[in-house]
C-alpha cells in the first residue's frame, strides 16, 4: 500500500525553518514534500497567480494530497481547497482565521503605520509575542527572521495598500485547524467562528499555551495531532454530526 502524500504549502520560505521539526515527525508516517513559492521583488503576486501554479502541481499528480499551511499560506491553501476540492484529500491549517485579514504580517502592517517606533522595535515586541520564549538572543533572531519575510516574501498588502483577500467558508474537504491559546494574532473568537463554518468531521483543536508558532515548540504534540487526522481520512466520523468532542483543548504534558 502506498503512502499518502502531505503538501505543505510554503509561501514564506524564511520561516519554513520553523515548520520543519512538525515536518521531520510526519515524515514517518507520510510522504511529506515541500511547495514552496516566493516571486521577483519587482513582480506583482495575487492570490490567483498562486493558485493557478499550486493547481499546475496537483493536477500533474495522479494522487490527492493532504495540504497543510501555517498562516497565510494556510489561508491560501484554504481557498484553494474551496476552489478546487477535487484536487484536495484534505486540509490542515495551524494559527489560522476564518478572517483573512487576521495574520501577523497584517498586524505588523497595522502597528508600522499607526506607531511612531522603529521598525526593528516593531518586529522585536510582534517576535516575543509571536513565539514563546524569553531569550532576548532567540528574539532578536527571529526578529530579523520577519524582518526578512517582510522585505522577500509574500504577504497580505503593505503600509499604503492592504490587498483584499477573502474569509474563509464552508469546503467539502476534510478540515482540522489547530490554533495557540494564547495567539494574539487569532484571537479569542476564532473557535466561534470556525464552529460556524467547519462541517461534521471536520476538527478544530485549541493548544494549551500556545502562540502564533506553536508548532515550533510543540512540534511533537502538533505532529501526532496531524497524524491523527490524516490516518481518518476518509473516516467512518465524517458522517456524524459535529460535536463538542471535536472543538477541544490538548494539554501539553
Amino acid at each position: 500500500m502506498s503512502q499518502d502524500k502531505v503538501l505543505w504549502i510554503d509561501l514564506q520560505p524564511t520561516l519554513h525553518c520553523l515548520n520543519q521539526r512538525v515536518a521531520q515527525s510526519l515524515s514517518r508516517t507520510f510522504v511529506v514534500q515541500r511547495w514552496s513559492f516566493q516571486h521577483d521583488l519587482d513582480e506583482s503576486c495575487t492570490v490567483g497567480t498562486i493558485h493557478e501554479l499550486l493547481r499546475q502541481t496537483l493536477q500533474a499528480s495522479s494522487e490527492q494530497y493532504h495540504l497543510i499551511g501555517h498562516g497565510l499560506s494556510g489561508t491560501i491553501a484554504a481557498l484553494f481547497a474551496e476552489k478546487y476540492p477535487t484536487l484536495v484529500k484534505s486540509l490542515t491549517l495551524i494559527s489560522v482565521d476564518t478572517l483573512s485579514a487576521n495574520h501577523w504580517s497584517s498586524h505588523y502592517l497595522g502597528l508600522r503605520s499607526q506607531l511612531p517606533s522603529s521598525r526593528q522595535s516593531i518586529l522585536r515586541h510582534l517576535s516575543s509575542s509571536l513565539f514563546n520564549t524569553d531569550s532576548s538572543r532567540t528574539a532578536d533572531a527571529l526578529s530579523c527572521l520577519l524582518a526578512k519575510c517582510l522585505d522577500s516574501e509574500f504577504i497580505q498588502g503593505s503600509i499604503i495598500n492592504n490587498q483584499y483577500v477573502d474569509n474563509l467558508s464552508l469546503t467539502v474537504v476534510p478540515t482540522f485547524v489547530l490554533n495557540g491559546e494564547h495567539d494574539f494574532v487569532i484571537d479569542i473568537n476564532a473557535r466561534d467562528r470556525w464552529s460556524k463554518t467547519l462541517k461534521s468531521g471536520d476538527r478544530y483543536v485549541c493548544m494549551k499555551l500556545g502562540r502564533h508558532f506553536f508548532h515550533f515548540d510543540q512540534s511533537q504534540q502538533v505532529a501526532d495531532l496531524i497524524t491523527a487526522f490524516l490516518q481518518m481520512v476518509p473516516g467512518s466520523w465524517i458522517d456524524r454530526e459535529i460535536s463538542s468532542c471535536d472543538f477541544t483543548s490538548f494539554v501539553r504534558s
